[in-house]
């Protein structure tokens, strides 16, 4: 089995960067560029294609690896391999790394990487957009419906056209996926006239309708480059319905951090963009229906920026809950960075400008505003709450960076299979790399391709609104050995933003079992009366019950708009300052979805017509 490595010490970074040079320009002109890779689920194949230099290449021939394996030898004529993977274990999500190497090259030609996921589960849908010329085809031959909500005047409808030239959005590893994409621009849309803020102006694409009625867990995953804008309104919607669109229900939902007069407001649990393949899971609301059809939305954009959307797949695979045994406990860095971690790199001698938990520059808008958005501007950590380990380019005085953040060593030597669980923000500014690294010594060196890395060919808008992953790596390159480490790496000149990630852990073994769906009866915080709609008249219903007599209401989890639990007189002036006095939106389920209580209390809520 074959492994690249790229070794610990910071001048190998400069070395690294002068190869990467010489070789981009060995490259261009005698090498072989872009190797790309996709799934063809009618053939159990996996597509190799990539890019023959103008002039011919000086090599004899390629040698094509999956997994450092030798699994093939091409013409160097040749432009494209099918991999046949028909004899994959049945029931996964398998992580492929691919590589090609051009042999008796002269001058030498750099080895080209490219990771991707092949599903064995049951394949319920899979679009990659390849096989379409125009949103018309999209349409009338592959089931997809454009629909553009209460008459929006931005022209930011979605299409395949990609009317700007957006970058595709990113695979599991962070680099572009293949080909076709569809995507809904509001930068171009919005350009002469912008959807008002309140007025349910919307653009939407819907998936064709699929049958669930014999699958008992249904999963969304996506490659997705939501960008929403930090001084913006936008709102990224996944939705699904069994009735063909007359009732959705909302799955997934990202705001944008500037957004909290007009509902949905950005709250710590919503806000930031996207830049990630996306796991959502559908079993709640899709199993067992025969009648199913996926909605992504963008909802009232305001001369925004844009989502972008590829390679939608939905089958029965629950990925996201790694493996059932834990080989490294979920560090949440509530206690600093802990001292069997490690952090290297060129500013170790002043520990505010590497990796740290101080949070140096006041990033957290729960330590340092109650959480409550908008918070610097939009460009604060809005998701990772008062503890996380952050690397802060933006504070001064600002100096390059080369810093890693190491995780304890990780004996995987039994493991056939292993998962690091990671969530991190970013707040890109375009001159630094953010990389995601698999060491197997423990962390001198580490093995490439990267598990992640951004940006890449694909990139996310600089200086715009932060973007959060909540997401866990297959790295099947980790199994069967014994000193594994993770590394996540920040290298920028200097003066860009920041990075944080917390909650880090890692798992093996088998798909650990997704948790048992809630119960209870769906509601609407602050809907003390179940009018459909919160205002103050909820908080005069709710004081007439508890001091004049009047009735109770039918739904006690809707008065309760602290959610401490209880209802009384703090229910009331908490739905008071949330109306009146800016003090941020109710906990949830608050806005205009109904739904179950996320907290385990003794109050008791009767269906209602508001949330039947």
């Amino acid at each position: 089995m074959r492994f690249w490595y790229s070794s610990r010490p910071l001048a190998s970074f400069y070395v690294l960067f002068f190869i990467s040079a010489v070789g981009s320009q060995v490259q261009a002109q005698f090498c072989p560029e872009n190797l790309q890779v996709y799934p063809s689920y009618g053939q159990q194949e996996m597509v190799l294609e990539w890019i023959l230099p103008p002039t011919g290449t000086s090599a004899a021939q390629f040698e094509i690896y999956r997994g450092g394996l030798l699994i093939a030898t091409v013409n160097s004529s040749t432009n494209s391999y099918v991999d046949d993977v028909s004899s994959l274990a049945a029931g996964r999500h398998h992580t492929l790394d691919y590589s090609l190497l051009p042999e008796t090259s002269t001058p030498p030609c750099p080895e080209l990487f490219s990771r991707a996921i092949y599903s064995t589960g049951t394949l319920i849908l899979f679009e990659g957009f390849e096989t379409y010329s125009s949103d018309v085809e999209l349409e009338s031959i592959g089931g997809w419906a454009i629909v553009d909500e209460n008459s929006p005047v931005e022209d930011s409808t979605w299409t395949l056209t990609n009317p700007l030239g957006r970058p595709n959005p990113p695979k599991v590893d962070g680099y572009e996926t293949y080909g076709n994409f569809i995507i809904s621009d509001s930068d171009f849309g919005g350009a002469t006239n912008t959807n008002p803020i309140g007025s349910g102006m919307s653009h939407d694409i819907w998936t064709p309708t699929f049958d669930c009625s014999a699958t008992g867990q249904v999963v969304l995953h996506a490659s997705v480059l939501a960008q929403l804008n930090d001084n913006g309104n936008a709102v990224f919607d996944i939705d699904v319905t069994v009735d063909n669109g007359t009732n959705w229900e909302t799955v997934y939902r990202r705001v944008a951090p500037t957004r909290t007069t007009v509902e949905p407001v950005a709250t710590i649990e919503n806000a930031d963009g996207v830049y990630q393949w996306l796991e959502v899971d559908l079993t709640p609301y899709a199993a067992g229906e025969s009648t199913v059809r996926v909605r992504f939305r963008h909802f009232e954009p305001n001369w925004d920026w844009w989502i972008a959307i590829d390679d939608v797949l939905i089958d029965d695979v629950l990925t996201f809950g790694g493996g059932e045994t834990i080989l490294l406990e979920m560090e949440d860095f509530s206690n600093g960075i802990p001292a069997d971690w490690q952090i290297v790199g060129l500013n170790t001698g002043s520990p505010l400008d590497t990796w740290n938990t101080q949070d140096p520059c006041a990033r957290s808008v729960t330590a340092n505003n109650g959480g409550n958005l908008p918070y610097q501007g939009g460009r604060a950590v809005n998701r990772l709450d008062d503890f996380f380990a952050i690397i802060d380019s933006d504070c001064d005085p600002d100096p390059a960076e080369d810093e890693r953040l190491i995780t304890p060593i990780i004996d995987c030597s039994a493991e056939e299979r292993v998962y690091l669980h990671i969530d991190a923000e970013a707040m890109p500014y375009g001159s630094e790399t953010i990389e995601i690294l698999l060491s197997l010594d423990g962390g001198t060196s580490w093995v490439l391709p990267p598990i992640f890395r951004a940006p890449t060919t694909t990139a996310p808008a600089a200086n715009n609104d932060p973007l959060f992953i909540e997401t866990v790596f297959n790295e099947p390159r980790a199994a069967g050995e014994s000193e594994v480490a993770f590394i996540i790496k920040y290298t920028s000149p200097g003066n860009q933003w920041w990075l944080a990630v917390d909650n880090i852990s890692v798992t093996a073994g088998e798909y650990a079992a997704p948790p048992p769906p809630p119960t209870g009866t769906t509601f609407r915080r602050g809907d003390c009366n179940s009018d459909g709609s919160f205002n103050i008249a909820d908080c005069i219903y709710l004081l007439a019950a508890l001091f004049s007599g009047g009735p109770g209401g039918e739904c006690e989890d809707s008065c309760d708009m602290n959610d401490d639990g209880s209802t009384n007189i703090a229910d009331a002036i908490a739905g008071l300052g949330t109306l009146f006095a800016g003090s941020g939106p109710l906990p949830a389920p608050s806005g205009t979805n109904c739904g179950l209580d996320p907290s385990d209390d003794s109050l008791t809520c009767n269906p209602t017509t508001a949330c039947p």
